[in-house]
């Protein structure tokens, strides 16, 4: 005999002490211990102290103890989740659905063959442990997700911050543990400094372990023979590292990448998929997308991308987004949109740049419903100051 069976433990409670024990005894057999109670009150002690797998309670008992009795049971964080077995000789429909609607798991006659009793409360046994089961594996994979959420948090938040001669302002916001964002700055070589916005499909750990290669990616290859790689061909490499590791062709990425000169103002970038970042001129007052586009990283290796350049002067802003900046949906299931997003960053523009994402951020709140956001979001603003 297993021993898991060995291991069960079901509670029986019925008024009559001679049925009890014939049910005891019956289980007995089958290796399952059995508790009896005569009384609800005395099987809501005994339930409480032994936790039994499954109960099994006569629907006759005195006064509707036995729906008293299961009000209770399914109100205890401890038992709420053991099965209740109505034991009973009345197969009126009414008493099915006051037993069910008491929250019952189930009715046996009196009179059921017993080998059938038994094989019914066997399958509930199984249902609770395989209830235990799920709930230790849920248990686990929680902790390893904060374990991982950690782990992430660290590794990204690793870099450079600030480019000399600008005003810089990085805003992320995960709504999950783990996030599929994630945005980097750092000096290459010098006057040059190289951004990178990414955003991996999904927002499990899959998701969050990519955000993680592309952030190694990005350290190890934005400087090739001492020069600051071209945005171009560093998208490309890292789009054949995708393919090459035969990724899953459901974790792909979008990618904007950038190499910025911050003494002559020089602003290179490439795209694979990301929103076209958008260019604010102060001395034309005008606010306008860069026309930059290509496809996502990961779908094909024959994926080709090209180079954009602008010159910033001063004042000039440089707005970059992933696209969970502007899907999010109101209440009506209409979203907010890109160019939404474009037209209030424009009456933004003669704002602190750290008030740009938070204003943005408090926008977004507003519009979505119950004032929550569902995806990653990531923003950089960028402002020439000299």
């Amino acid at each position: 005999m297993s021993k898991s069976i060995l291991s069960d433990k079901i509670l029986i409670i019925d008024s009559n002490i001679d049925y009890c024990k014939h049910i005891q005894e019956l289980f007995k057999q089958h290796g399952i211990l059995v508790y009896i109670s005569t009384s609800c009150d005395e099987a809501i002690n005994v339930a409480q102290d032994k936790i039994p797998d499954c109960i099994l309670i006569d629907y006759m008992l005195p006064f509707a103890g036995a729906i008293q009795f299961t009000q209770k049971i399914k109100e205890d964080n401890l038992l709420k989740n053991t099965s209740v077995i109505y034991l009973t000789s009345n197969d009126t429909k009414k008493a099915y659905i006051n037993a069910l609607d008491a929250g019952g798991d189930a009715f046996i006659l009196k009179g059921t063959d017993k080998d059938i009793i038994v094989a019914r409360v066997k399958a509930f046994l199984r249902q609770k442990r395989l209830l235990q089961d799920n709930a230790l594996y849920l248990n686990m994979l929680k902790q390893d997700i904060e374990s991982a959420s950690k782990l992430q948090k660290t590794i990204l938040s690793y870099g450079n911050s600030d480019i000399p001669r600008n005003d810089i302002d990085t805003y992320h916001y995960a709504p999950n543990e783990v996030s599929g964002d994630y945005s980097g700055i750092k000096h290459t070589q010098g006057d040059w400094y190289a951004t990178l916005l990414a955003d991996v499909s999904g927002h499990g750990v899959a998701a969050s372990m990519l955000t993680i290669l592309i952030k190694s990616f990005f350290d190890s290859n934005s400087i090739e023979d001492n020069k600051s790689v071209m945005p171009a061909d560093f998208i490309k490499k890292l789009n054949l590292l995708f393919i090459e590791e035969k990724f899953d062709r459901g974790l792909f990425a979008t990618i904007l990448y950038a190499i910025y000169n911050n003494k002559t103002g020089e602003f290179i970038c490439s795209s694979a998929g990301n929103p076209e970042p958008v260019f604010y001129s102060h001395n034309e007052n005008k606010v306008e997308q860069i026309d930059i586009k290509g496809p996502l990283i990961g779908i094909t290796e024959d994926s080709q991308y090209c180079n954009y350049s602008i010159n910033l002067k001063r004042n000039d802003m440089i707005f970059m987004f992933t696209d969970g900046a502007y899907e999010i949906f109101n209440d009506k299931d209409e979203m907010f949109g890109e160019e939404k997003l474009i037209d209030l960053f424009t009456t933004l523009t003669n704002k602190d740049i750290n008030t740009i994402s938070t204003t943005i951020v408090s926008s977004l709140k507003k519009y979505s419903e119950n004032n929550t956001l569902q995806d990653d979001i990531t923003m950089v603003t960028l402002r020439r100051t000299e």
